[in-house]
């Protein structure tokens, strides 16, 4: 690629990211102005999805596939700003593993989704807990695993955000299985293939 073409990603990328800036400002603004609960946990999981695109966006260049597992780094900056003054840890364990552009965005949010979960739902009260996620290859593909240690099934909504997990899993061809137990946590696990194309 040459010098000008290089340039020129670079503007679209600041343009993108200045973008999703004024996205999760907007959403903020008009979090302070709700009341109703049903509307702000809606915001809430639109500033998660943002905030996926912008740290994902953030790693993307022009040197080819992006490195899923250095991405986690930046996820575990995000959610441990998050958690922080709460009694949470969150441990992420992130393996090399190059993603297809069809895989980036998809992952990037079921990534965020599983640990918004976690994050907003497992830890009730200022309970004590830790959050970890895994990330490796696997045969034919790769593995996301992300485990709470909280109240478990208790928290488990159908229709809430795991619904919208299972259908990001299933438009890229993958497997997810959920383990819980009431008060011993919840753990979903994921695997991915990467040599077939998404499901439409």
């Amino acid at each position: 690629m040459g010098a000008a073409a290089e340039d020129q990603l670079v503007e679209l990328q600041r343009r993108l990211l200045g973008g999703y800036q004024l996205l999760q400002t907007l959403v903020g603004i008009r979090l302070r102005a709700v009341t109703d609960p049903e509307s702000a946990r809606h915001l809430n999981w639109l500033s998660d999805v943002i905030a996926a695109m912008d740290l994902i966006s953030r790693r993307i260049n022009a040197d080819g596939p992006l490195d899923f597992g250095g991405y986690l780094e930046d996820v575990a900056d995000f959610w441990s700003r998050v958690c922080e003054g709460r009694p949470v840890r969150l441990k992420v364990r992130g393996q090399a593993a190059l993603l297809p552009d069809t895989h980036l965005l998809p992952l990037a949010i079921i990534t965020h989704e599983l640990i918004s979960n976690a994050c907003r739902h497992a830890f009730p009260d200022d309970r004590r807990g830790s959050i970890a996620v895994a990330f490796s290859r696997a045969v034919g593909g790769v593995s996301l695993v992300v485990r709470d240690s909280g109240v478990g099934a208790a928290k488990l909504v159908p229709g809430e955000g795991l619904s919208l997990v299972q259908g990001l899993v299933e438009h890229l061809g993958g497997s997810m299985s959920i383990e819980t137990a009431p008060g011993g946590g919840v753990g979903v696990r994921i695997r991915l293939p990467l040599d077939t194309s998404p499901v439409h």
